[in-house]
């Protein structure tokens, strides 16, 4: 089975894009999220771009995605006594995203089938909006549509989707990836922006994938993007890893459109099961 990820998008996608995608005979295509950048009309164009590729697509709504500049700010501080308040319409927002992208599909705490020719591999999508560390993000909304509101429901919202799932391999899918791989900088899911670093994966993601494992599942990769691979004050962060038998793999180059040597590149990530590992490259292709 080969899919196509693609990173953190903050409006670096178009028409060339979806041509280009489309050549390449993926069996599906993932969207870690993040379409928008501060606008949420910018995001709603991206989706409508989005809905016209022929590919089976998945998109996970990021941070940024069905949320306005005061929400995110709200998020960025912790004003937690605005929060409630500046989320008032997300529902509505979030259905207007679903709504823009069909008829690709709006993930986020579900469980999907993936076109793999019966191998009978399924996608778990993690939660919605993560803007990772160990803060729940958007936790109004979270709670208002799927009755989540800590890591603790989280946690035993995807252990549910896990529990009913028949398959015996599993992907993840989500917009920032689990706690549990590294404390540095350039790890794949390192914090970048505090002096003391850390890890700023999230933890009720790297609690199902272990639950996964203890149900005897497969986890043969997990998805996700949110950290970008360029650094703060300079570098690279390592954008995959291979533990216990699982392929991680963070797809958020940003931008993912770019100039080189006088050409113009487009990032993506091609994600390739076999029977006996998971193997990722990234892909640049030129108008």
């Amino acid at each position: 089975m080969r899919l196509g990820v693609i990173g953190d998008i903050h409006l670096c996608f178009d028409e060339v894009d979806v041509r280009q995608l489309d050549e390449e005979g993926y069996d599906a295509i993932l969207v870690v999220g993040d379409l928008a950048a501060y606008s949420i009309k910018g995001g709603l164009g991206i989706a409508k771009l989005i809905a016209s590729l022929s590919t089976p697509t998945f998109v996970m709504p990021g941070n940024h995605d069905a949320a306005h500049v005061g929400q995110m700010a709200a998020e960025v501080l912790e004003a937690d006594a605005l929060i409630p308040l500046l989320n008032l319409g997300q529902e509505q927002r979030e259905a207007d995203l679903a709504e823009a992208l069909r008829p690709a599909t709006l993930a986020g705490y579900s469980r999907h089938a993936l076109p793999d020719g019966g191998r009978g591999v399924e996608m778990i999508a993690g939660r919605p909006h993560s803007a990772g560390g160990p803060r729940l993000a958007f936790r109004p909304h979270l709670e208002a549509r799927f009755g989540v509101e800590d890591l603790e429901d989280s946690v035993r919202t995807l252990s549910a989707l896990i529990d009913e799932s028949d398959a015996e391999e599993l992907i993840f899918f989500a917009h920032n990836g689990p706690h549990g791989l590294g404390q540095k900088r350039d790890d794949i899911w390192g914090c970048d922006f505090r002096k003391e670093e850390g890890d700023f994966g999230d933890l009720d993601l790297e609690r199902a994938i272990e639950h996964a494992r203890r149900r005897g599942k497969r986890v043969r990769a997990v998805v996700a993007g949110h950290m970008h691979h360029a650094l703060r004050g300079g570098g690279h962060r390592r954008w995959q890893l291979e533990k216990d038998g699982t392929l991680y793999l963070n797809a958020a180059r940003v931008p993912r459109i770019f100039q080189r040597a006088g050409r113009t590149l487009r990032h993506h990530v091609e994600l390739r099961l076999e029977d006996d590992r998971a193997h990722a490259r990234e892909v640049l292709r030129s108008e």
